[in-house]
């Protein structure tokens, strides 16, 4: 595996080794994060002007701070690279609007929602019924959020945005995967 240094912090950079590498780095990453001071206050920051237990808006506002703060790139042609939450939060704190894909998205996302307490999991989608090795290959991510009252789970896609709706109906396959 190889490494970058990023404001004296690591992020991971590896080869493409298909979904199930991705999904358990953004899993491992999101769960280490809510251990972090900085996701905790985030999340706690992002929430502070709503009334407790207001679920649906919690939500909501974490969705709309990832899409207001952070903008799209693609990662490096080969390579996969999987961003940790808190480089993220800091390179935001400081002012910065890092550049993420839509694995570095929900993991921040992730940790923003497990930091306070909703439970949450990932989903691979395939746009074609492409295969490798007799694998069906996934090509995007996104997570959903269960709201404690109603149970409802919740998609959160800030990629796709309001086109989240749309780009459902061009799904071909899904793959759920828990995360806690």
């Amino acid at each position: 595996m190889h490494f970058r240094a990023v404001h004296g912090n690591v992020d991971t950079i590896a080869p493409f080794k298909g979904a199930p590498h991705t999904v358990a780095l953004i899993k491992r990453y999101a769960l280490e994060s809510q251990r972090s001071p900085i996701v905790r206050l985030t999340a706690e920051e992002i929430v502070s002007g709503l009334d407790s237990k207001d679920y649906l808006s919690e939500i909501e506002a974490i969705y709309n701070f990832v899409i207001g703060h952070v903008r799209y790139a693609n990662d490096p042609r080969t390579i996969e690279l999987v961003r940790r939450p808190e480089l993220v939060l800091r390179e935001i704190v400081a002012g910065k609007t890092p550049s993420l894909d839509c694995d570095d998205m929900v993991t921040l996302e992730l940790a923003l929602y497990l930091s306070l307490g909703r439970r949450v999991r990932i989903i691979t989608v395939a746009f074609n019924h492409a295969f490798f090795r007799g694998k069906r290959q996934f090509s995007h991510v996104f997570m959903q959020v269960q709201e404690p009252r109603s149970k409802a789970w919740i998609n959160i896609d800030p990629v796709a945005a309001e086109e989240t709706g749309k780009m459902l109906t061009k799904v071909k396959a899904l793959k759920i995967w828990e995360v806690a």
